[in-house]
């Protein structure tokens, strides 16, 4: 169960365990739109990604670009990560993360655990925070791949933080997925079996 957070994660905090990575405008984030921002609008916002890929199918062409930014020390770490997906060119799926204060992605995990499916999607994020990425339905790379085959949208919550690169195995994380139809009801929640607290 825990090995499916932790290929998200762990890479993450690989990163954040030195300080590595560089500056990007991450206040783009909240104007990323599915299905409008192109790859062209993303790199002139962010500049150039330290990771980029490009894969074609006999369906599609994709790439995904990442961007992170850390600062780390001996008993703590802070650090962001935006992950990107383009299909065809259009914005298809993002997701950040961060435990800077300015723009933590922290959500409450507690309230989390009562969403249910049926729930407005307004009330989930007036419950337990803003969402830290959007993508569509349903999700059709990586280790979520199948997630939300119903729905139109998947809204997803992560938040992860290190304790430093004197304790690299410490480790907090907590991840959310929810699957939201039409009508803007929660179709479908991935909570438990993608769940990590670590110390």
């Amino acid at each position: 169960m825990k090995k499916i957070v932790l290929l998200l994660i762990f890479p993450l905090f690989v990163l954040w365990a030195v300080d590595i990575g560089q500056p990007y405008n991450f206040k783009y984030n909240y104007r990323l739109m599915l299905d409008r921002t192109t790859v062209h609008d993303a790199i002139a916002q962010y500049g150039k990604p330290m990771e980029r890929y490009n894969i074609k199918t006999s369906h599609a062409s994709y790439v995904f670009l990442r961007y992170y930014s850390t600062d780390a020390g001996l008993f703590s770490g802070s650090g962001r990560m935006l992950f990107l997906q383009f299909r065809n060119n259009l914005l298809y799926s993002y997701i950040s993360a961060s435990n800077f204060e300015y723009d933590s992605t922290q959500f409450n995990y507690a309230k989390a655990k009562e969403i249910k499916v049926g729930d407005d999607i307004n009330k989930v994020i007036y419950a337990i925070g803003e969402p830290a990425g959007k993508a569509k339905c349903p999700i059709n790379t990586g280790v979520y791949s199948g997630f939300c085959k119903q729905g139109e949208y998947t809204w997803m919550w992560l938040y992860a933080k290190h304790a430093g690169m004197l304790n690299y195995r410490g480790i907090r994380a907590k991840a959310l997925l929810v699957g939201v139809d039409k009508e803007g009801k929660v179709s479908e929640v991935e909570r438990e079996r993608i769940a990590v607290i670590r110390d």
